[in-house]
């Protein structure tokens, strides 16, 4: 069995990250840490792990050896103790910001949690893209859970040289549960429940981290205009990305089999099509709780404009589902253990 401490478990993503990991085969759960929850049970701040596990939580600092490290530490937090936590695992999987963009990217995008320039570099852990990399990596990265929509929609489309890659709009939208369990004036409930709001037109830090992404995924870098959306909701993603054809297109489907032939064998992702289904278009309800991602994709023939919807669980696949898969792949597991969640309907 391999050994697992989960670094800053009382959050959001830290109770996915445990609920995954204490149902997986291969995996013992060795330690959770967290300061507020110090020496409770983890069912105290997860009540979805009742009867899950008799384990107690543990202050950051009595982090003990492990085989492999998650961590669910605030950005900058795994930075600043990274001296500390780095020789205690021979693999570390992080899901923070801190590790997703080089020194000089995430300078420019987190320049309140400054990134040593001497600190290793992470595997970025998208494992639809990632996947040989992610079976040698040591160090792991989880991209954030709007980037990781919009991107699996988006590459495909750069890849197979279909859309102009100066000129890409993404609108995602956000349940709560994204802003973390520590409430805020815009994340407490009064104020959060019904809103429907744009709460980050320009400059959001998921720009760099999509644009830095398509270069490396597919050679070419894209210039990103991101906005995102607070929805009434407390989970899910829904983004939907605008690009424009860069040549005529042979026919309407052309960037739907290039979706589909992108991910025919990854078992994650599901790309919709008109008619086959009464829901034709994603939505993050029956992804809940599910480690899926659902995407569609419709041609605007007489403006040349190509719009892929693509939704998920910002908790699971956005989060603690992905740094199971690439937990999966690193330990030369089957990629889907551990994950079979199919979601709920209604929900």
């Amino acid at each position: 069995m391999t050994r697992v401490a989960v670094l800053g478990a009382g959050g959001y993503a830290g109770g996915e990250v445990l609920r995954l990991l204490l149902a997986h085969p291969a995996v013992e759960v060795a330690q959770a840490t967290s300061e507020q929850h110090a020496g409770k049970r983890l069912d105290f701040p997860h009540p979805h792990l009742r009867g899950a596990s008799t384990l107690r939580f543990a202050p950051h600092d009595a982090l003990e050896p492990c085989d492999v490290l998650v961590s669910c530490m605030p950005s900058g937090e795994l930075i600043r103790r990274w001296s500390q936590v780095s020789p205690l695992a021979a693999r570390i999987i992080d899901l923070s910001a801190d590790f997703r963009l080089g020194p000089v990217e995430h300078a420019r995008w987190y320049p309140r949690a400054p990134r040593p320039a001497e600190l290793p570099e992470f595997v970025y852990g998208l494992p639809e893209w990632a996947g040989a990399r992610l079976r040698d990596a040591r160090l792991v990265a989880v991209p954030g859970c709007m980037a990781h929509a919009a991107l699996l929609g988006l590459l495909p489309l750069v890849r197979a040289g279909l859309v102009r890659p100066e000129m890409v709009v993404v609108d995602a939208k956000t349940g709560s549960s994204g802003g973390g369990a520590t409430p805020d004036r815009s994340s407490h409930h009064p104020e959060r429940a019904s809103a429907l709001r744009c709460y980050r037109p320009t400059g959001h830090r998921h720009t760099g981290e999509i644009e830095a992404a398509t270069e490396r995924f597919t050679g070419t870098r894209a210039t990103v205009h991101f906005s995102a959306t607070a929805v009434p909701s407390v989970r899910g993603i829904l983004a939907t990305v605008h690009a424009f054809a860069a040549r005529p297109l042979e026919d309407a489907n052309e960037p739907l089999r290039a979706l589909a032939s992108t991910y025919r064998e990854h078992p994650f992702v599901n790309v919709l099509r008109a008619n086959a289904s009464a829901s034709p278009f994603p939505e993050p309800g029956p992804l809940s709780g599910t480690n899926h991602c659902d995407l569609s994709v419709d041609v605007d023939a007489e403006r040349g404009r190509i719009v892929v919807n693509a939704a998920l669980d910002n908790l699971v696949k956005g989060a603690a589902g992905t740094a199971v898969h690439a937990l999966n792949l690193m330990l030369g597991r089957p990629e889907t253990e551990g994950l079979g969640f199919r979601g709920l309907h209604p929900l």
